[in-house]
């Protein structure tokens, strides 16, 4: 699981969107855990989305925590692993949004 030194990313979305449908949109791989929380598989890494505002299939916030690295990458930074997964997949929407930082 997530380490407490470990970064989360916060995603403020400007309309609701469903993040199953942006998801697969992008082929990224995951598996839904419930309502709120879906298991994401990204370049072999580990993350776990989490809406903070409204569910899955309408999400207006969501975070998003690094939880395991890709096992045969030397260590990528996992802030910036957040950052491009997040730009890929709200590159599939056409919905703006701003992102914070742990």
């Amino acid at each position: 699981m997530m380490g407490e030194d470990e970064p989360v990313e916060h995603c403020t979305l400007a309309e609701s969107e469903n993040l199953f449908e942006a998801l697969a949109a992008a082929e990224i791989e995951h598996l839904d855990v419930d309502e709120h929380r879906t298991i994401v598989i990204y370049h072999q890494a580990i993350l776990m989305v989490i809406v903070t505002e409204g569910q899955a299939t309408a999400a207006q916030a969501f975070d998003v925590e690094f939880w395991k690295g890709p096992p045969n990458a030397s260590s990528p930074d996992p802030g910036e692993f957040l950052t491009t997964f997040l730009e890929e997949l709200i590159a599939t929407t056409e919905v703006s949004r701003s992102v914070t930082h742990d």
